[in-house]
């Protein structure tokens, strides 16, 4: 139901999940919103004395209402004025229960009907030209084909954490890791690739049957394994953020390095976004209770023993300092906790003790913000009892001052 404003508005608008930012100007303190999903280019920049009103549209209350408890506030905007800002809101594609519904529709149905999810991030992250592309690659490789791995345990490859940083920072580890892994690929026709979905809900799972694309060609999706995970999982929690796969770089930049070394084989993929931990690290939620996981995981244990099978977690690790919210800028101590840190959790990850990993974090209240936190979890469930070992670890710069740090790191599974 809609109320007729000089145009439809949701009667209990609804804001959608965004990642707002504050910007100065001179005229004061705004907060910046957009759509993150790129399906409007229009964005808006809410008063700081106004942004409470966003708060309050949580579908529960009627504009009425928001503008009656904005008035209990002390805030005198004004109904015609809310009604304004909830109309730019409409138009940005800001509320979930208005304008946005039929775009998102439209745009799933577009993205469904394509041959393949297009490179998003070709010609600015990576070269878009194959040969370019296969040489930036072959090139990196190359530096460390003879890496000492003197403690790389026994068996068949059986999964890898890869970073999803961009190239220019995290070429390092990108390069070292999968030059040992490229000796191990040979035998491989299944990746399983479960990618950090940035924009996710708490706990979600998102597959995709659409086939994906890198500069060396399309990528067939497994729709035998996507079959099993649909007889876990309800579809319709299963697909409902679906979209997020035209935008999320993590899947893709892992996935290039992999199809430049897989080129020449054929193999199918299974794509998979996973949403925030949040809830998991804060104790909202008890993860072994928690059934879309535990149905995950029975879904996809035995697809995932198959010898020919390869499960790649698409995770970066701490992300710290005032960029990411820290009140103290990172200094050489700070760093050389975090890189303690960082290889306990590590540590977890080669022996494949997904309850470990995660209660580290738990352990910190989520000081260092894995973001890789889901992906990597399920991954170790997935292969629980192989053991890895880890062949680069960094701390990359996240601003131009070097105050904040996103550490990564190249990890190899076998089993």
């Amino acid at each position: 139901m809609a109320i007729d404003y000089k145009g439809h508005l949701p009667e209990f608008p609804i804001l959608r999940p965004v990642s707002p930012r504050w910007v100065r100007k001179q005229e004061g303190v705004f907060l910046h919103l957009q759509d993150e999903l790129g399906l409007s280019e229009l964005a808006i920049e809410v008063p700081q004395n106004l942004a409470v009103a966003l708060m309050l549209c949580d579908g529960t209350r009627s504009v009425s209402t928001i503008n009656g408890a904005l008035l209990l506030r002390g805030i005198t905007m004004g109904e015609d004025a809310l009604i304004s800002l909830l109309r730019q809101l409409d138009n940005a594609l800001l509320l979930s229960n208005g304008k946005f519904v039929k775009e998102s529709q439209r745009a799933l149905k577009k993205f469904r009907d394509r041959p393949a999810r297009q490179m998003r991030h070709a010609g600015s992250v990576y070269p878009q030209s194959e040969e370019k592309l296969l040489n930036y690659v072959t090139d990196n490789v190359e530096q460390f084909k003879d890496l000492d791995i003197s403690n790389k345990p026994t068996g068949r490859l059986r999964g890898i954490l890869s970073p999803h940083i961009d190239y220019a920072r995290g070429f390092q580890t990108y390069s070292k890791l999968w030059a040992a892994a490229s000796l191990d690929l040979e035998n491989i026709k299944k990746v399983v690739l479960l990618g950090t979905d940035h924009i996710g809900s708490m706990g979600t799972i998102t597959p995709t049957r659409q086939n994906y694309q890198t500069p060396f060609g399309i990528i067939q999706s497994d729709l035998e394994c996507i079959d099993l995970i649909e007889q876990k999982i309800d579809s319709q929690e299963l697909y409902s953020e679906e979209l997020h796969h035209i935008t999320e770089h993590s899947v893709e930049l892992a996935l290039v390095w992999l199809h430049a070394l897989m080129r020449h084989q054929k193999f199918k993929l299974t794509a998979i976004l996973c949403g925030s931990a949040y809830g998991f690290v804060k104790g909202d939620q008890n993860i072994s209770e928690y059934s879309k996981y535990q149905n995950f995981i029975s879904a996809m244990k035995d697809y995932c023993s198959d010898s020919s099978t390869l499960v790649v977690a698409a995770g970066d690790l701490a992300h710290v300092g005032p960029e990411f919210g820290d009140s103290d800028p990172c200094d050489e101590k700070m760093l050389s906790t975090l890189t303690m840190h960082d290889h306990n959790s590590l540590s977890s990850v080669e022996s494949t003790n997904a309850e470990k990993f995660l209660s580290l974090s738990i352990e910190e209240s989520d000081r260092r913000k894995i973001c890789g936190l889901s992906p990597i979890y399920l991954m170790a469930k997935l292969i629980e009892g192989s053991k890895g070992v880890t062949v680069s670890y960094e701390q990359c710069p996240a601003d131009q001052n070097g105050d904040s740090v996103v550490s990564i790191a190249g990890t190899l599974i076998y089993g």
